[in-house]
């Protein structure tokens, strides 16, 4: 295979597109192409003019065996259709008036390059191999393997910090309750089909940020679970198909367990609560038992987190800051559209800092520094790479409070900090001797996290 680039005029539509029904001619194609993707194609070709052609995907061709010069798509013609939709929008006003209203707006604000990178085979023949890998599916390894389920809730952590799903199951990994093979033993839907807020007094879960468990409740979480997995491993998503029978499926479960239904339990146990509220003295509350155990909590930590709060009262919220053993608590919801600065804080999200003083600083600093100049980067499109830090957090703080974004007591706070942070920080890059308490730096996420927040916006 050679890379060329090809004019696009000279890149045609496959006729023989698997796709499709085969065509006559590229108009042909075209216009199967256009009915066939319909509204795709528009969300494709929004892509392509933010982001551009994937650099993954090559664009594979051949020479055409009826137009000299030409060459015709084996690989990639959704995309091409896409180029040539939005090169010329009129393709569309016959086929679709609606694509035709959308490609027009979006072909204002893009010049389609007038030469595409292609990969040149020198016949149809020689391609064919690599489109059967790319899409006969894995072919017992072979061809491409696409991600499972769990695997795209991964990757959507990693983006993102943080997945529902699969912290509830690292949590139970990390409690005890099942292992990772029992976990991985009940399929994704399956899971996501039993945790409904509907079961959860009988499951004895919350759920606000993350799934979470009074500490009282563990052991009847832990055995009602348990029970769970062990009716759903091995089974397909029949089982728990719809509400009414996920509501069979609990009953057979409690039954199992207590011999009567799920509800029935409910309320039994919502009877003992209010017996025991009661019989108690109002002024007394805080003596009620409201540990709680959170799949939101800091992974490395063993210590319970003090509630003093009646432990049905789900009203109200418990400071995700105390007790925490990280610079930012697992379930703080805090995100970035920047690829490294989403990987910062999901470290500093998971390294204690008592035990990682050094790195947890380090990365602190990083995280402040790089937050301001990605916000700078953002307010006049030049590369703030070389700012230096003091500079940075002052333009950036001046701005946020310009706009709003934050109060004018947390901009005098961060100015005030400023000197203090660039200090600390430097400590922990320069300083050969000392570096500051585990504490201090986690006050400092806790006292300016507002600021950090509006960064990422």
């Amino acid at each position: 295979m050679e890379r060329i680039n090809v004019d696009l005029s000279l890149l045609l539509l496959s006729e023989m597109n698997p796709r499709l029904e085969a065509s006559l001619d590229e108009n042909e194609a075209l216009s199967r192409m256009i009915e066939d993707q319909g509204e795709k194609l528009y969300v494709l070709a929004s892509d392509i003019v933010e982001h551009g052609l994937s650099p993954l995907d090559t664009i594979a061709v051949f020479p055409s065996e009826n137009y000299s010069g030409y060459y015709e798509v084996g690989e990639g013609n959704r995309r091409i259709c896409a180029l040539k939709l939005l090169k010329d929008p009129s393709l569309l006003s016959i086929n679709n008036s609606n694509l035709y209203s959308k490609f027009q707006e979006l072909s204002c604000s893009y010049t389609v390059p007038e030469s595409i990178e292609v990969g040149v085979f020198e016949s149809e023949e020689l391609l064919r191999h690599w489109m059967e890998i790319r899409h006969m599916g894995e072919q017992g390894g072979k061809g491409l393997s696409k991600w499972n389920s769990v695997q795209k809730a991964r990757f959507s952590r990693i983006q993102s910090g943080s997945d529902q799903l699969l912290d509830f199951w690292d949590w139970m990994v990390d409690e005890g309750i099942l292992t990772k093979e029992e976990i991985f033993a009940v399929t994704k839907t399956n899971w996501q089909r039993i945790l409904r807020e509907k079961y959860f007094p009988f499951l004895k879960l919350q759920l606000d940020d993350c799934y979470s468990v009074i500490q009282k409740d563990m052991a009847t979480f832990t055995e009602r679970i348990r029970a769970i997995q062990q009716e759903l491993q091995g089974k397909t998503v029949a089982i728990v198909y719809d509400s009414e029978r996920i509501d069979q499926f609990y009953d057979s479960i409690s039954e199992k367990l207590y011999g009567v239904p799920y509800q029935q339990i409910i309320e039994r146990e919502s009877a003992q609560v209010a017996m025991t509220f009661d019989s108690s003295d109002d002024s007394d509350s805080d003596s009620i038992d409201g540990d709680e155990t959170s799949t939101c909590d800091d992974p490395n930590s063993t210590e319970d987190k003090k509630h003093t709060e009646p432990e049905q009262d789900h009203s109200f919220g418990r400071d995700v800051f105390n007790g925490c053993r990280t610079i930012i608590p697992w379930s703080y919801p805090i995100r970035s559209s920047n690829m490294r600065l989403n990987k910062i804080i999901n470290e500093l999200k998971r390294l204690d800092a008592d035990v990682y003083p050094n790195a947890c600083g380090t990365l602190l600093r990083a995280l402040f520094e790089l937050s301001a100049k990605v916000f700078m980067e953002r307010q006049d499109g030049a590369d703030h790479t070389g700012t230096e830090f003091d500079p940075a957090i002052r333009f950036t703080a001046n701005k946020l409070r310009e706009q709003g974004r934050i109060s004018n007591s947390q901009h005098s706070a961060i100015l005030a900090d400023v000197d203090s942070l660039r200090k600390i920080f430097n400590g922990y890059m320069h300083d050969t001797d000392g570096y500051p308490s585990s504490e201090s730096i986690k006050n400092f996420f806790k006292c300016h996290r507002v600021f950090i927040e509006e960064c990422q916006k």
